[in-house]
């Protein structure tokens, strides 16, 4: 992803804060040693009251072995029994300009443990996991969708994310979390989106933030998010 000097220039001295210029420039780059910086998470695509069997689990937490289990991420987790779970965590941005149309990069480190060569039940759960960043005006959630008379409905995102590989209006793909490895050990990976995501602020001057992966594997994707850096501008 390219940056102009200035946006360099601002991403050199900010860690864990959020930051607005005069030139109404944001720039959000996080690491979670400290506390979770107001990211919280959310689940979709899976029937209403099924959190303990699909396994759904958030917190901050260390980072797993072999990498530095000294540093802290935001662990997020699922059973994509639905084989279609979207896990995902957010954040509200708060400060910027009522109703006006913004630019956004968005460049995410995360811990995975899934060789991107590698198979699995339903798909591989390194490259049919498909990371997805993107941007509203409201707060984005699940609400419940009801399928039929006998059931107690299904939890659907109130945002147009696509579905899995597919781009929505209101998310773009990144990539899949599959590293380049061979072994089912946690690595480092990079994803960022090669061109920027438009969003317009509301007219309080806010934008929410979502990160997540929509999975075509049926089995556990327990991710690390290590480090969220995104310029709006």
């Amino acid at each position: 992803m390219k940056y102009t000097g200035i946006l360099l220039g601002f991403i050199i001295f900010l860690t864990g804060c959020n930051f607005s210029n005069d030139d109404d420039i944001t720039v959000i780059n996080e690491r979670f040693n400290r506390d979770t910086h107001g990211w919280t998470a959310g689940f979709s695509d899976y029937p209403v009251g099924q959190e303990n069997f699909y396994n759904l689990n958030f917190r901050r937490t260390h980072l797993p072995a072999p990498l530095d289990t000294t540093q802290y991420a935001l662990q997020i987790g699922g059973d994509n029994r639905s084989d279609d779970l979207f896990m995902f965590i957010k954040h509200r941005v708060r400060g910027l300009t009522p109703n006006k149309t913004y630019q956004i990069e968005f460049h995410i480190q995360l811990a995975s443990n899934a060789p991107e060569d590698s198979f699995g039940i339903g798909g591989s759960p390194g490259s049919s996991v498909f990371l997805k960043a993107g941007a509203v005006s409201f707060e984005p959630v699940p609400v419940i969708v009801e399928m039929d008379q006998t059931d107690a409905g299904y939890y659907q995102m109130n945002i147009d994310k696509g579905n899995q590989i597919v781009d929505g209006d209101d998310m773009i793909l990144l990539g899949h979390i599959g590293h380049g490895g061979s072994d089912f050990e946690y690595k480092l990976i990079d994803r960022d989106n090669s061109e920027p995501f438009e969003a317009t602020a509301n007219e309080e001057g806010i934008l929410w933030l979502i990160i997540g992966t929509d999975s075509g594997f049926e089995g556990n994707t327990t991710l690390y998010y290590n480090n969220i850096e995104v310029i709006i501008y």
